[in-house]
């Protein structure tokens, strides 16, 4: 749906996209899946409370209020949920033959997409720090191009980010070779 509605470039052609590593959404679903039976776990502590304490008693005059209480923090760790999906859905790099594309999703209705050409990008870093990191290959990207400070591309959690290294390193060799045989070529 997204990668339909960005415009390309005639004849450019889309290499790749990626989107996050699967266990950055993993770990994220697993705090909310912690926040969202937190409930069960204090009302089973509730339950569980000495006999000084009725629970019919305190079930009868707040039972109203607890359900509400139960319901509205379950709504909440839904939108938390919808929340996460959407970055990792919508969160996008995509890779072309021309230039490489960066689709930023900063809240629910708020976007930032950003492009550079690859005959301007002048480095690209990888780090994969950590064990799990290590394990699973995945890692951190940071693209410097030409030009102001505000022209570098960083995304978190990439999957096989020295795969991605050595494709946008192709991809802008490619293009390079191309602009520098055709300099009179518009550099669309």
């Amino acid at each position: 749906m997204l990668l339909e509605k960005i415009q390309l470039e005639k004849d450019e052609i889309v290499i790749n996209t990626v989107r996050k590593h699967w266990f950055i959404l993993f770990a994220e679903l697993i705090g909310i899946f912690f926040l969202a039976i937190l409930p069960i776990i204090l009302y089973i502590g509730f339950i569980l409370l000495p006999e000084n304490i009725s629970h019919s008693e305190v079930m009868a005059g707040q039972g109203a209020l607890l359900i509400f209480t139960i319901c509205g923090w379950l709504v909440v760790c839904i939108m938390g949920t919808a929340m996460i999906w959407t970055h990792y859905y919508l969160d996008l790099w995509i890779i072309t033959d021309r230039r490489i594309i960066v689709v930023d999703q900063i809240r629910f209705f708020s976007r930032k997409v950003s492009s550079f050409r690859l005959e301007r990008m002048q480095d690209i870093k990888v780090s994969v720090n950590g064990i799990i990191p290590t394990l699973l290959n995945y890692g951190t990207m940071r693209a410097q191009t030409a030009g102001a400070a505000d022209n570098n591309f960083e995304s978190k959690g990439l999957p096989d980010p020295r795969a991605l290294q050595a494709t946008i390193q192709k991809a802008t060799d490619a293009r390079l070779k191309v602009v520098f045989q055709h300099p009179n070529q518009q550099l669309d």
